[in-house]
């Protein structure tokens, strides 16, 4: 009896564990679109990397989506030159590497 126990607890752990594994890989698989852009030029300096967003798939509006060094997503016009230079930029920088 004592023995079905510990099973059941070890269950309901492994349950518990899974549950929670499991909502945190939805929470990092699903995103949200970009419904407007920065109105702020971002420097290249303080940019790490960028996603292209397009509108034919899940999304509004095309963007350029900027991952600053603080971490930060910011939505871009892909039409502007700032973001085509910082585009460029980061395509050269990945291209050295």
């Amino acid at each position: 009896m004592f023995c079905s126990g510990k099973r059941l607890l070890c269950l309901a752990l492994a349950w518990v564990l899974l549950a929670h594994l499991h909502s945190q890989v939805e929470a990092a698989s699903s995103f949200d679109c970009c419904l407007r852009y920065t109105k702020s030029i971002i420097p290249s300096k303080a940019i790490v990397g960028f996603t292209e967003q397009l509108a034919d798939e899940a999304c509004d509006i095309n963007a350029v989506i900027f991952h600053t060094k603080k971490k930060l997503a910011v939505c871009a016009d892909p039409k502007q030159g700032w973001v085509k230079r910082a585009v460029r930029l980061l395509s050269l920088r990945v291209k050295r590497m």
